[in-house]
C-alpha cells in the first residue's frame, strides 16, 4: 500500500483530544484556574486602533505565509491577552470557549502577547517581537485547524509521517537517555515503534490500528514478525482477563497507560521509566513549554514549529538534533497548511 493510500485509510473518528483530556493537565488543577482567570480578566490589545497597524506591518513584513497569518492576527476569533501577570510556558497559545462572548460555545484561540507587543513608552505605538509573533500565529493557526478541520492536515500523507516521525525520535531519546536501549539496536527499533503508535493512536486519535501500525512499521525500520510480536505483547499487557470479565485498557489512551505498558513489555526498569522521570526528562531536554508535546498534538507541533522558526522558545538546538530533516520538512508542510487557509 503506497503511503497516501495508508494515511487516506487511517480514519480518526476518536474524538480528538483537549487539553483538559491529557493526563498531564489533570495532575495540575492550577492550570484550568488560570487560564479561565486569564480569559475573564486580562486586558485585551484593541485591534481597531490605528497603532495596531504597525503590529500588522511588522508581520506583513514576514514573507513566510504572511496572508494567512495577518488574517489569523486579525480574525475575531483569535484574543490578544495583554496579560497582567505572564501565563506559563507552556500556555502561550491556546484554544478555549470564551465565556464572554456572545456564543460561548465558539472556540476562539487566545495568545499571550506579553512582551511581544508591547507599547514604548515615549511615542505609544507598538513594537514587536516579530519572531516569537511569528511562532505564536503558527501556533494558533494550528490549534484552529486542529479544532475545527483536522482533516485538513492528516489527509497530508507526508505531515503525518514528519510529524510521527519527529515524535518517535524525541521519545526514543528520552528513554535511551534513561534506559540506554540503543545499546541493542533492537531494543531502540521497538521503541521506535511503539512510540509511533501511540502518537497516531493516542495522539492523533486514529482509530485503526491495523493502519497505525503498517505507519509505524515504516517509521520504525522493524520486521512484520516483530511488530505483530509487540501488538501481542502489549495486548496481554493491557487485557490480561481479556474473554473472561476484564476491562480493555486502550495502551495509547495517555501517556500514564503508555509508559507503564512500555516498561511492561520492553522488560526495562519501572522505578526509571515512569512517568514523573520522563516527564521530567522530556522538558529537560526539550524545554518546559514543551510538556503537553507528550499528549496533545497542536502543542507537539508548536514545539517543533517553534524550534524551526528559531526563536528559542524551547530547546531548539537538541530538537533540531535528534529530529534532523523531518523538523524542517514537517514545518514547511504546516506553512503549506496555513497558506490555503481561507
Amino acid at each position: 500500500m503506497e503511503l497516501q493510500e495508508l494515511l487516506e485509510s487511517l480514519n480518526n473518528d476518536k474524538s480528538l483530544k483537549s487539553y483538559s483530556d491529557s493526563y498531564l493537565y489533570s495532575k495540575y488543577p492550577y492550570y484550568e484556574k488560570r487560564l479561565l482567570d486569564s480569559i475573564m480578566k486580562d486586558p485585551v490589545l484593541d485591534k481597531t486602533t490605528n497603532e495596531f497597524q504597525d503590529v500588522v506591518y511588522e508581520v506583513k513584513r514576514m514573507k513566510m505565509i504572511s496572508e494567512p497569518l495577518i488574517r489569523i492576527l486579525n480574525s475575531t476569533n483569535t484574543i490578544l491577552l495583554d496579560c497582567d501577570n505572564p501565563l506559563p510556558r507552556t500556555f502561550k497559545v491556546f484554544a478555549s470557549r470564551d465565556p464572554k462572548s456572545k456564543d460561548p460555545s465558539q472556540i476562539k484561540i487566545f495568545i499571550d502577547c506579553t512582551n511581544v507587543i508591547s507599547r514604548r513608552e515615549k511615542t505609544g505605538d507598538y513594537k514587536v517581537d516579530d519572531v516569537k509573533l511569528l511562532s505564536y500565529l503558527m501556533n494558533g493557526a494550528v490549534c484552529m485547524i486542529y479544532h475545527k478541520n483536522f482533516s485538513i492536515m492528516t489527509r497530508r500523507a507526508d505531515l503525518i509521517q514528519c510529524a510521527t516521525t519527529c515524535f518517535a525520535k524525541l521519545f526514543t531519546f528520552v528513554i535511551d537517555y534513561l534506559a540506554k536501549v540503543s545499546i541493542q539496536e533492537s531494543n531502540k527499533i521497538k521503541v521506535l515503534y511503539l512510540s509511533s503508535m501511540y502518537f497516531l493512536e493516542g495522539i492523533l486519535r486514529m482509530d485503526n490500528p491495523s493502519n497505525s501500525s503498517k505507519l509505524a512499521k515504516k517509521i520504525a525500520g522493524i520486521s512484520e514478525r516483530e511488530a505483530n510480536m509487540l501488538d501481542i505483547l502489549i495486548d496481554r499487557a493491557c487485557n490480561p482477563n481479556k474473554g473472561v470479565n476484564g476491562s480493555s485498557i486502550d495502551p495509547y489512551e495517555n501517556i500514564k497507560i503508555f509508559v507503564r505498558t512500555l516498561a511492561d513489555v520492553m522488560h526495562l526498569n519501572d522505578k526509571v521509566i515512569t512517568t514523573d522521570i520522563i516527564v521530567e526528562k522530556w522538558m529537560q531536554q526539550y524545554g518546559p513549554g514543551t510538556v503537553f508535546g507528550l499528549e496533545y498534538f497542536p502543542a507537539f507541533s508548536a514545539m517543533i514549529t517553534d524550534a524551526y522558526n528559531g526563536g528559542y522558545l524551547n530547546q531548539q538546538k537538541t530538537i533540531e538534533k535528534v529530529c534532523g530533516a523531518d523538523m524542517v520538512e514537517y514545518s514547511k508542510q504546516v506553512i503549506n497548511v496555513i497558506g490555503t487557509i481561507a
